[in-house]
């Protein structure tokens, strides 16, 4: 068994996986191996991750969406802890050796780390926001209500424990836009075992030419229809785990499929099976009560915006980058442009 599995599907950035697959070898600890399912490219992706010979694992498949591609990979896997990267980011060096040690250390489930949207030209690197998640949120709210008030993170920042991970199930491969979101929903129903590493990084690109994933090409109904099943999913896991989610984060929550349903109902064709079990779940609360929550969400919103120059929720603990941060940057060779917002 290897100590760290790196996961990396991948779908057409052939300009972008060589970068992403190099921040992985040379973390501080490297990781026992590195696999890149590559889910139907049509350029030259598979000679670039070839080019890496015998220290990355390649597996190809035909075009089945990033949910398939991340099962693919894991199945493969036989690391104790989990990575699952995308093919254009990046981590700090520190990243795996800095949140392995902490799970080893307190025995959780996942290990947490700050992330940032970054816009990346050569080697200069600016930042788009603050960083986020400088902190979990506070406690007084759980996980799963958090999410289901607007937070959020992104996989590629996390490690996870590989036993969790199994009990947990897999990525659903039906949705090929906010899969991601339903399975970390489903992850954190299940109460794990949380502990966070702020002396991490991990760099969300925002701005490539090549800002391609296996969605790529989806289109707008597309989107609207996958998010949609994602959402019909975390409704009915919220609504099973009742003694991890409070009401009022369940209400933000139905506020917002509301909203979508506007949507959907505009999308030809939309599954009506889809749109009945959205309905059902939005007729639990009151219209006038759903109403007024997502007019306060909206004036909420504006008044952080106002006050703050910023839209990111309380739960996100947004705030600039340190300069124990930069420093992580500069690390990896970047020029960082240090202005953030």
């Amino acid at each position: 068994m290897s100590r760290i599995s790196v996961i990396i599907p991948n779908f057409n950035r052939a300009s972008l996986i060589g970068d992403t697959i190099e921040n992985m070898l040379t973390q501080s600890v490297a990781p026992g191996e590195v696999i890149v399912v590559d889910d139907g490219s049509t350029e030259n992706s598979r000679d670039v991750i070839r080019s890496f010979g015998s220290r990355v694992r390649l597996i190809e498949q035909e075009n089945q969406g990033p949910g398939a591609a991340r099962n693919a990979g894991f199945a493969a896997s036989t690391g104790e802890y989990i990575q699952f990267m995308d093919s254009d980011d990046l981590s700090s060096l520190n990243k795996l050796q800095a949140q392995a040690d902490l799970l080893d250390k307190t025995g959780a489930d996942v290990a947490f780390g700050p992330w940032a949207h970054v816009v990346i030209s050569g080697q200069n690197l600016a930042f788009q926001t603050c960083v986020l998640q400088q902190a979990l949120p506070p406690d007084t709210i759980s996980l799963p209500g958090w999410m289901l008030r607007g937070w959020f993170t992104i996989f590629q920042s996390l490690l996870f424990r590989r036993s969790f991970l199994m009990r947990a199930g897999g990525y659903v491969t039906d949705a090929w836009y906010g899969e991601d979101m339903e399975f970390f929903f489903r992850l954190l129903s299940r109460t794990p075992r949380v502990a966070f590493a702020a002396d991490t990084l991990t760099l969300y690109r925002v701005n490539s030419a090549n800002n391609l994933s296996s969605d790529a090409g989806a289109s707008k109904h597309r989107r609207v229809v996958d998010w949609a099943r994602c959402l019909e999913r975390i409704g009915r896991q919220a609504q099973e785990s009742k003694q991890t989610v409070d009401g009022l984060s369940r209400a933000i929550f139905l506020a917002g499929v509301r909203k979508h349903l506007r949507y959907l109902h505009a999308v030809p064709e939309a599954p009506k099976d889809l749109i009945r079990e959205l309905s059902n779940q939005v007729s639990q609360i009151s219209v006038t009560y759903l109403a007024a929550l997502e007019l306060w969400m909206r004036l909420t919103e504006h008044l952080r915006l106002m006050r703050t120059g910023q839209r990111w929720m309380a739960g996100l603990q947004a705030a600039p980058a340190t300069a124990q941060q930069i420093k992580l940057i500069q690390d990896l060779g970047f020029d960082v442009e240090q202005k953030n917002s």
